[in-house]
């Protein structure tokens, strides 16, 4: 067993679970000042806590050493993640020092390449020895190259938490807060990782480090949920309202204009100043839409269809205004002009219509090749081709399930007479009537198909010889009592049947139709419209 489930293991897991959802919570965040780099940071901080938690589940040390090694990876970047985002996010990172970043990841470059091949030298590990009885733990001496690294990763640490600890001085009262938490939540992983590297560590073996990450990761997201992490910037009322492009419309509870910026007046053709005060019902033209769905306590959100003058297509959204005190001052409208947006749409679904006419149309040609492909286009029988592959699929099961197999060989006595006397159109008619005779007749089963010009072959799955016989007496005397019309003249005929039953007559789809083909023939020599069956 390679790994080995242990209080230490899942601590480090938990502390993982906890980075993760930190993470989550950093990415909706990240195109904020400095969310960038406190999203890469914490993707490092969940590579060394998820590492960790591996380190402390494997068994043997050359094992641990390898999730060790991964596991530096992200405690080596963190710290110069965490340097770079207090730069960032208290506005002293200038555009020249972009090119020099790179320096700062030497020494931990450096670091975990000595860490990869500490077997060779031993300055980041020189000595392993086994943790407490029943931790599975793995104790490291750390040589003289790792306390260089832990040296610059304080540095970076100190660094920018001094950084925002100045910065939440000089800052308005919203954001001394916001930095005294970057701050303050600094501080768990550095008291944790002094507790690991002194002999005040109550777990030997385990690294404190990223579990004092996990308090952190903790008090970041209170702190998203309660101050507004990374969420407020200051900007002032004028430039947030001028510089939305959507429309932003204030009217109160008696339902007049008191605000609107200038992408409200662009969108309704009017001027703020000219109707501030006045009723909305006289001078929003689609408001009587807009009544219906106010509400003096919950948001609603719709879209709407004006002319303005030429029509557009509006996504509205509206929420009511009240004080602290919960009284009610009116409603905010946003109009989000989405007429493009819908233009798109209605195109995309006249071309999904067309698409799916198209797609109907050739369906249905698939459906007539495919008919054509197997069917006689005259009777609507199956074909030849289509009788091949159905006998050796037919004697194949007969075979395997043991039951008897019939075919019968029809072909129509005289037809030739019928062409010379009427022409091919009376023995097409013929040949289609007999074609509709046979599937009328037969079972579902059964498979009728044209052999060829006037000659049909009916596949007869689970049916012996005599029942084939009366079987096809029946459909001898059947045909011979129907009277065909064409073109005003009554037309009759008689056909002659031969008859072959696997496997006495054939075991081979080939020789069972020779059979038949013989015992027709035999029929046509006893005088025609007769039943005959293989003489085996």
């Amino acid at each position: 067993m390679n790994y080995l489930i242990n209080p230490y293991a899942i601590v480090q897991f938990v502390a993982a679970g906890i980075t993760l959802i930190l993470l989550i919570q950093m990415r909706k965040r990240r195109n904020s000042r400095g969310g960038r780099c406190l999203f890469f940071q914490f993707v490092a901080v969940f590579i060394w806590v998820l590492a960790a938690g591996f380190e402390a589940a494997a068994v043997g040390q050359d094992l641990k050493v390898f999730w060790s090694v991964i596991l530096y990876v992200g405690s080596m970047v963190t710290p110069v993640i965490y340097f770079l985002f207090a730069r960032e996010y208290s506005g002293k990172f200038s555009v020249v020092e972009v090119d020099k970043i790179w320096l700062l990841f030497l020494i931990p470059a450096a670091t975990v390449t000595l860490a990869g091949t500490n077997q060779w030298h031993g300055l980041i590990w020189p000595a392993f020895h086994p943790g407490p009885p029943g931790t599975n733990s793995l104790v490291y001496d750390h040589g003289t190259f790792f306390w260089v690294a832990m040296a610059y990763a304080f540095i970076l640490v100190a660094s920018g938490s001094y950084i925002l600890f100045v910065t939440s001085v000089q800052s308005q009262r919203i954001y001394k807060r916001q930095n005294r938490l970057f701050t303050l939540a600094a501080l768990f992983p550095i008291v944790a990782a002094f507790f690991y590297l002194t002999n005040l560590n109550p777990f030997p073996g385990l690294d404190l480090v990223p579990i004092g990450f996990m308090f952190t990761g903790i008090f970041l997201l209170l702190a998203m949920g309660r101050e507004k992490l990374l969420d407020l910037v200051p900007v002032s009322h004028e430039f947030l309202l001028e510089n939305i492009d959507d429309g932003i419309l204030v009217v109160d509870e008696n339902m007049r204009i008191i605000d609107a910026n200038a992408a409200t007046e662009k969108l309704l053709g009017f001027t703020s100043s000219d109707v501030v005060g006045k009723s909305a019902h006289d001078h929003i033209p689609f408001w009587g839409m807009i009544l219906s769905k106010l509400h003096f306590e919950r948001g609603r959100k719709f879209e709407v269809e004006v002319e303005l003058p030429e029509i557009k297509h509006l996504k509205v959204n509206v929420s009511p205004l009240t004080t602290r005190n919960n009284r009610f001052l009116g409603w905010v409208l946003v109009l989000e002009n989405i007429t493009r947006r819908k233009k798109i749409e209605q195109d995309l679904q006249k071309a999904n219509q067309k698409l799916e006419t198209q797609i109907d149309e050739i369906k249905l040609l698939q459906d007539q090749l495919q008919y054509q492909a197997v069917r006689d286009t005259l009777t609507g029988t199956f074909n030849r081709g289509y009788m091949d592959d159905t006998l050796v699929r037919e004697i194949a099961r007969a075979q395997r399930k043991g039951y008897p197999l019939t075919i019968f060989m029809i072909d129509v006595d005289k037809f030739k007479a019928i062409n010379d006397a009427l022409g091919h159109h009376a023995g097409d008619a013929v040949i289609k009537e007999i074609g509709q005779l046979l599937m009328g007749q037969t079972r579902q089963s059964d498979c009728v198909c044209r052999y060829g010009g006037d000659e049909f072959v009916v596949i007869l799955p689970e049916m012996n010889a005599e029942c084939a016989q009366r079987r096809a007496e029946d459909l001898r005397q059947l045909f011979k009592s129907t009277d065909f019309a064409y073109e005003g003249k009554t037309l009759n005929s008689t056909i002659s049947i031969g008859i072959a039953v696997f496997p006495m007559d054939g075991k081979e789809p080939e020789s069972l139709v020779i059979a038949a083909d013989n015992a027709l023939y035999a029929a046509k020599q006893a005088g025609r419209d007769c039943v005959r069956l293989s003489a085996h």
